[in-house]
């Protein structure tokens, strides 16, 4: 039985009945909420409203109740800027700081009623060289266990009106605003962009490793973010154009247990963490010919191996699927042979030679510069300049380029 460390307060009043468009206030129930070419609302109370009927409300991050990931260096926990060099780095590629924080919360509707098949995360992570300069972000992510329906909430990137740090540890502490402040709650967080949230969070909803498995629901030795199995479902809402595959090889042990994901995967790799070292949990370095295996599939790619295949995971009741080359979602990012950063050739645990735009025509990657020069949102130019720099040109983001120019974004 999961057990919860915060029981959201059951308020009938939490999720407002009414929001107010200029001076007039409209029945929030009979708005319809815009939903952009990406298949997502433009803001975060509208996405709320979206998934509240698989995941109900979104809860009100507390930090202060949260629980810390505590870092360790030769099994003493220690603060600060600990770098790369602890027990339990974030295999991010940046340094790890202490001061970050998880948080599990009981799904609830709008009158409070539980929802026992879902589970909110909170996230803090803590990226802050500095007591009084706070760097860092809040997500939360809802999942539905039943339906496998999930949702991706990521803060803006200035957290500072409600962030605050301690001195001495920098553990980040304050109050984020929840739904019932509508106006709040869209200038904290905000729904997914032109980037995949799947492109880290690929196997499962919930993405882990030594860093945030040190996060234990207190009193007990049960992690904070659930350990989720091979059979787990998974969908995003919103994210119904997403890619969703993962690689899998029959008779391959490494899918006893989990899915793989493999550009979260070679992220790690990059990074310095070597999976012979950590899996499988209860004797690291058993499956090294199968992790051999595997990583050669995802170099030639799996059409190139009997007994490998593209699956999608199991969602809305229905089981995992096979798909063929002609799966209509393909991204960049899940490419064969690719890394998370977007380089091929995998090389001792890393990946080398950029992968180029040959996919796409001289006149196409100038119609995407061209393209991307119009688009009036900053934060929107933002999220492609980041993805084009990371992965490359591709048609998938020309088609959302052209969708944004010819205004087939709800207005």
């Amino acid at each position: 039985m999961i057990r919860f460390i915060v029981v959201l307060i059951s308020i009938a009043t939490l999720w407002p009945t009414a929001v107010t468009m200029g001076d007039q206030p409209v029945d929030d129930k009979q708005t319809p909420i815009r939903v952009r070419s990406n298949g997502f609302p433009k803001t975060a109370f509208e996405y709320a409203k979206l998934v509240e009927p698989d995941l109900g409300v979104p809860p009100t991050v507390n930090l202060d109740e949260a629980v810390e990931i505590p870092l360790y260096v030769k099994g003493v926990q220690r603060y600060g800027n600990l770098g790369r060099t602890c027990d339990n780095p974030s295999f991010l590629g940046k340094d790890t700081v202490s001061g970050s924080t998880l948080q599990r919360y009981e799904g609830r509707t709008a009158d409070g009623e539980p929802l026992p098949n879902v589970i909110w995360i909170s996230f803090a992570r803590n990226s802050s060289s500095r007591f009084d300069a706070v760097v860092g972000s809040v997500q939360m992510i809802g999942y539905n266990q039943e339906s496998g329906a999930t949702a991706f909430f990521e803060s803006c990137d200035r957290i500072e009106p409600w962030v605050k740090l301690d001195k001495e540890t920098l553990r980040m502490r304050g109050t984020l605003p929840g739904i019932e402040d509508q106006n709040g709650f869209n200038e904290a967080f905000r729904t997914p962009g032109a980037v995949q949230c799947v492109q880290c969070h690929q196997a499962d909803p919930f993405i882990t490793n030594d860093f945030i498995n040190a996060a234990k629901i207190p009193g007990t030795d049960e992690t904070v973010v659930p350990k989720l199995d091979a059979d787990s479902p998974y969908y995003v809402i919103g994210g119904e154009n997403w890619d969703m595959r993962t690689v899998f090889v029959d008779g391959n042990r490494c899918f006893e247990c989990h899915r793989v994901g493999m550009t979260t995967m070679t992220m790690f790799m990059q990074n310095g963490w070597n999976p012979n070292q950590h899996m499988p949990p209860d004797d690291p370095g058993r499956l090294k010919e199968d992790l051999s295996q595997l990583l050669q599939v995802w170099r030639k790619g799996p059409d190139n191996f009997k007994g490998a295949d593209w699956i999608i995971p199991p969602a809305r009741g229905e089981q995992r699927k096979l798909v063929e080359a002609d799966y209509p979602n393909k991204a960049s990012f899940n490419n064969p042979g690719r890394s998370f950063d977007g380089n091929a050739k995998q090389n001792k645990g890393r990946f080398e030679d950029r992968v180029d735009d040959r996919q796409l025509s001289d006149v196409q990657r100038q119609e995407i510069r061209q393209l991307l020069k119009d688009v009036d949102d900053v934060d929107t130019r933002k999220e492609f300049e980041d993805w084009f720099e990371k992965m490359g040109m591709d048609e998938s983001a020309l088609r959302k380029l052209r969708a944004i120019s010819n205004g087939k974004d709800a207005k």
